[in-house]
C-alpha cells in the first residue's frame, strides 16, 4: 500500500493521507462517545486522564519522525551519490577508451552505450518498483557492464589500461550503491511504530476532550492535520528512486547522446 502512495501526485498523496487520517479520528471519535457511557462516565464531564499523555506521546511521535526523516535524508544523499559516481565513472571509460586499439575501442564503447540504454530503459522503472537488487530484471545492463571489464582484462598490456579497468570497476561498485540505495527507506518497523504512537496521541487528544464536543473536534482535527503533514512528507522523500520528486536517469541519458 505504501508503493501505492508513491506513485501518486504529490496532491493527490496529501489528500489521500489527510483523508485516511480523518477516517481514523472519527472512528476514535465515535469509539470513544460511545464507549464512555458504558464506562460509567457522563459525556458533560472529564474524564480522569491527564493532558500529560498527550505531551509524552507527542513527544515520542517528534522523535520517531525526526528519527525516520534523518534516515531518508541520508538515504537520498547516498542515492544521488552513488548516481552522479556512476555516470562520472562511465564518461571517464568513454573518454579513455579513445586510446585503444580500433578492434577493442569499437566493442568497449558499443557495450558501455548498451549499459547506458540498460540503466535508463530497465533499470530505472525497475528501481521505481522496488525490486530488490538481485532481480533478474537487472541482468541485462550487468551483462553489458560486465562485457566491457572482461575486453579491457584481457587486453595484452593490462597495466597500460589499468586506469580504464578501474573505472569500469567504479562503475560496477557505484551500480552496486544506486541499486542498494534504491530499496533503503522507512522500515516495515518504522512505520508500525509511527502509526501506533500517532494513532495513541490522538485518541489521548480525543479522550482528554471528550467533556466538550466542540473542542474535541477541533484538538482532533488540529493533530490529524499536523500528523497528516508528518506522513505526507515522509512519504514524499521515502524511496529515492519512486515518486514525483525522485532521482532521474538525466546523467545517463546525456551519455548516451554523446
Amino acid at each position: 500500500m505504501v508503493i501505492l502512495f508513491h506513485q501518486l501526485p504529490l496532491a493527490a498523496m496529501f489528500l489521500a493521507v489527510l483523508a485516511l487520517s480523518l477516517a481514523a479520528c472519527w472512528l476514535l471519535i465515535g469509539l470513544v462517545r460511545f464507549a464512555i457511557p458504558r464506562l460509567g462516565y457522563r459525556l458533560s464531564e472529564p474524564l480522569p486522564i491527564r493532558d500529560s499523555v498527550i505531551n509524552a506521546c507527542g513527544g515520542l511521535f517528534a522523535l520517531i519522525v525526526a528519527f525516520s526523516a534523518a534516515g531518508i535524508w541520508n538515504d537520498a544523499v547516498s542515492a544521488r551519490t552513488a548516481v552522479q559516481r556512476e555516470a562520472d565513472a562511465v564518461e571517464t571509460a568513454l573518454t579513455l577508451a579513445v586510446v585503444l586499439p580500433e578492434e577493442t575501442r569499437a566493442p568497449l564503447t558499443k557495450e558501455l552505450q548498451d549499459y547506458l540504454r540498460g540503466v535508463v530503459t530497465v533499470d530505472w522503472p525497475a528501481m521505481a518498483k522496488s525490486k530488490p537488487a538481485n532481480d533478474p530484471a537487472f541482468d541485462p545492463s550487468e551483462k553489458h557492464l560486465l562485457g566491457a571489464i572482461d575486453l579491457v582484462s584481457r587486453l595484452n598490456i593490462t597495466a597500460a589500461y589499468s586506469p580504464l579497468l578501474n573505472q569500469l570497476l567504479e562503475i560496477r561498485h557505484a551500480r552496486l550503491a544506486r541499486l542498494t540505495a534504491s530499496v533503503a527507506g522507512v522500515s516495515w518497523a518504522q512505520w508500525c511504530a509511527m502509526w501506533l504512537i500517532s494513532t495513541t496521541t490522538l485518541l489521548s487528544v480525543i479522550i482528554c476532550n471528550s467533556h466538550a464536543f466542540r473542542m474535541q473536534i477541533v484538538a482532533a482535527h488540529l493533530y490529524v492535520l499536523v500528523a497528516s503533514a508528518a506522513y505526507f512528507v515522509i512519504l514524499a522523500h521515502d524511496r529515492p528512486f519512486i515518486g514525483r520528486i525522485s532521482i532521474q536517469p538525466t546523467a545517463f541519458e546525456g551519455l548516451i547522446k554523446r
